[in-house]
């Protein structure tokens, strides 16, 4: 009996030790910014803008007035990126993302890499806050302040002006997307960043109180002024610029040489968890007022730090870019623990041929394309496409599609070898959760 109670409480005591030690346990942290590759600091050749001081706005080239959306940021760095001259990167930042703050671990990241940054600010300040929502008007600001910033002394003398690329997040993006078509500097590469646009995914009561009369851009005819690679990146969380409106963007681009649309999902293995919601590209608040932080963490925006998703996602994108490639090979890293983060999926490209499927009817809507292979409802979503949600496919010669109406390949199917425009004749539509391409 005697050993048998000596055994027990053994065991007790392991399993209590075994809990506090498990309770007790930190969890996963993310990767950091890489060490080699695009996004990491592989190629950083200075620390410092070119007249010695620190990479910071206040430090950087500044004029025009912030009230009149006229006010422009000029980053030159202290080492050129080919010695003599530098490519320009042009950042338009997302509406009312106003200050560099914003944006200042990209912007320095380039800046290290040799790389003049170009920061207009194309909105009126705050006080336009209820005001300022042409957005022709600002596209053009942001045009105007550019052409001043590359005609400045400090700017001509440095600046390779052939290799002028955009980069813009949100509104930013929208504007990118119109900026051939309203006569803006010719650019050799465009990078967006969850870019928005359209108002329809702003909460109404956003809408109401702060974008009454708002003069949208027509993008669906101005993106075909545009020549050169495009790249979009959306996430899934994104609830402002959701992936419908990309890939309605990214069909817009009929001219462009090439076109990518990539997409990440959430990862929340770890702690921090790395977000995909509209914000994932910024690295700081900013010196946002609170009114704005509010009304962004109500429509469940929150993701303002710098972190993998900036390093690995963001940072690598344009990158990839400026180095000339669209395709980027993206390397999310690993958590501590060893667990690799959710991959980046390639939404669309254009020029891979594969099914293709889409939210609506008539082709329209959210788009995924898809190689051989089978793709359950989980890897679906990490298209952006939501379950019992598609409605029409494209299908090459030689490829065929089968649908499920039931995840993991069961339930009702259909072979597809040719495109189909709506499945409602085939009374599929809204029903699909699997999908097999071979």
């Amino acid at each position: 009996m005697k050993r048998v109670i000596v055994t027990l409480a053994v065991v007790l005591g392991f399993l209590v030790s075994s809990t506090v030690v498990f309770a007790s346990a930190s969890p996963p942290s993310p990767p950091g910014q890489p060490s080699t590759g695009y996004g990491s600091t592989q190629n950083y050749i200075c620390s410092t803008l070119y007249n010695g001081k620190a990479i910071d706005y206040n430090n950087a080239i500044s004029f025009g007035d912030e009230l009149a959306g006229t006010k422009c940021w000029v980053y030159i760095p202290s080492k050129l990126k080919n010695g003599t001259t530098a490519p320009v990167v042009v950042y338009l930042h997302g509406m009312f993302m106003i200050v560099p703050p914003i944006y200042d671990g990209q912007i320095a990241h380039l800046v290290k890499q040799g790389y003049i940054v170009i920061f207009p600010e194309y909105n009126k300040g705050w006080t336009g806050l209820l005001s300022d929502m042409d957005q022709y008007q600002m596209l053009d600001r942001a045009i105007a302040a550019v052409d001043t910033a590359l005609d400045l002394s400090a700017v001509a003398s440095r600046a390779d002006m052939g290799n002028i690329n955009l980069a813009g997040h949100s509104n930013g993006g929208n504007l990118s997307l119109c900026w051939a078509s309203r006569g803006g500097v010719p650019v050799k590469s465009i990078t967006l960043q969850h870019p928005c646009y359209s108002m329809e995914a702003i909460p109404s009561v956003v809408r109401s109180l702060f974008m009454g009369g708002t003069v949208e851009l027509d993008y669906r005819n101005m993106a075909a002024g545009i020549t050169c690679p495009i790249t979009f990146i959306g996430g899934t969380a994104d609830s402002i610029a959701r992936p419908n409106q990309l890939s309605s963007a990214y069909r817009a681009c009929v001219n462009a040489p090439t076109k990518v649309h990539y997409i990440y999902s959430t990862d929340s293995h770890g702690d921090p968890s790395l977000q995909s919601d509209h914000v994932a590209p910024c690295q700081n608040d900013g010196l946002l007022p609170a009114s704005i932080l509010n009304l962004l963490s109500s429509m469940g925006i929150s993701g303002f730090e710098q972190d993998s998703v900036d390093y690995r996602i963001m940072y690598a994108a344009l990158d990839a870019a400026l180095d000339g490639k669209t395709r980027v090979p993206f390397d999310r890293g690993k958590w501590s623990d060893g667990v690799a983060v959710s991959p980046v999926m390639t939404a669309a490209d254009s020029t891979v041929t594969a099914v293709t499927i889409y939210q609506d009817c008539g082709f329209e809507g959210t788009m995924a394309q898809l190689p051989v292979g089978s793709y359950t409802l989980a890897a679906l979503q990490a298209f952006g496409i939501n379950n019992d949600d598609l409605s029409s496919i494209k299908v090459p010669a030689g490829r065929k599609a089968i649908v499920y109406v039931d995840d993991n390949f069961k339930g009702s199917s259909k072979v597809y070898t040719a495109d189909q425009s709506c499945f409602v004749a085939d009374g599929l539509n809204d029903k699909i959760s699997s999908i097999i391409v071979q």
